[in-house]
């Protein structure tokens, strides 16, 4: 297979990565049952946690700065995605009245579909990415016309929200309430958002030092994370909640984005062949267009 000169592969191994950390991270859960096994899987959750977000990066990358007619959008994103949506979402509903003995009952087919239960909760995924979908025309409008400055403004709201949020300042029931539109909103949309400026903007520093900041701000925001949830785990063995507004898991997931997309094989050899031009360049496309059945099917199992 001839992999083409305008195909970002960059995006294709980060969506490889990502699908991985999202079953290694859900396998994690499981082994978590002393003090050894939780510090061991905490530690590889603050790493694996990124998963989703990068996934909402790399869409943002690949989406926001494209000119859209609404209809024409909302009906590709509908076959893309609904339509296989639709699918697993059956394929959930069957397997748990035969595997699961659900009663199969109006509930159960609402349950099922909007994510309630844990056995369909990685549904709100979807549903999140359906959100961001029927906003993308009118961002996307907005970030050409504002441009870079616009792209800014935006994720200065979400870093700002996500600092506060990361501190605590809304821990408290009544402001959880107020605030609810921020935290069902910003999270996802900041991550589209990231990146795509991180894809589109043009750094003044060379390749190598963007490259270091991103691997930098990645080990920062998993020592922080891990700090974190070390100092509030102490009292428990369960693993901390998905929490992907937290400013670390920010860090960690533009960061390793950043590093990715300045990556170059030729630092470590100068003959290097890129990885568009070796095998390993098939796979990744390969595992990366099969990151959607991936994310369905091992929930499942």
């Amino acid at each position: 297979m001839i992999i083409s000169p305008k195909r970002i592969l960059y995006s294709d191994e980060v969506r490889s990565l990502a699908i991985m950390l999202v079953v290694i991270g859900h396998i994690t859960r499981l082994f978590s049952y002393d003090f050894y096994s939780w510090l061991f899987c905490s530690s590889l959750f603050s790493f694996t946690r990124i998963g989703v977000p990068l996934f909402f990066t790399v869409s943002g990358s690949l989406l926001l700065t494209r000119k859209y007619e609404p209809k024409k959008f909302l009906e590709k994103r509908f076959k893309r995605v609904f339509l296989p949506f639709l699918f697993w979402i059956i394929v959930y509903i069957i397997a748990g009245v035969l595997i699961w003995h659900f009663e199969l009952s109006f509930q159960y087919l609402m349950n099922t579909a909007f994510g309630v239960g844990d056995y369909s909760a990685l549904f709100w995924f979807i549903w999140s990415l359906i959100g961001v979908y029927l906003l993308i025309p009118v961002i996307s409008s907005f970030i050409r016309e504002e441009g870079m400055k616009g792209a800014e403004y935006l994720i200065t709201i979400t870093l700002i929200l996500s600092i506060l949020y990361t501190i605590g300042f809304f821990d408290y029931p009544q402001m959880k309430y107020n605030f609810r539109v921020i935290f069902n909103f910003f999270p996802v949309l900041g991550y589209f958002i990231m990146g795509s400026y991180i894809h589109n903007k043009k750094f003044d520093s060379s390749d190598k030092k963007i490259f270091g900041l991103g691997c930098l701000m990645f080990i920062v925001g998993i020592a922080g994370h891990f700090t974190k949830i070390y100092l509030k785990g102490l009292g428990g063995y369960g693993l901390a909640p998905i929490d992907f507004f937290d400013i670390f898991v920010i860090m960690e997931t533009i960061g390793l984005f950043l590093a990715f997309k300045y990556a170059n094989v030729e630092w470590i050899k100068k003959d290097a062949r890129m990885i568009r031009e070796r095998k390993i360049g098939e796979l990744i496309i390969l595992f990366s267009s099969c990151s959607f059945g991936i994310y369905f099917s091992h929930y499942i199992l």
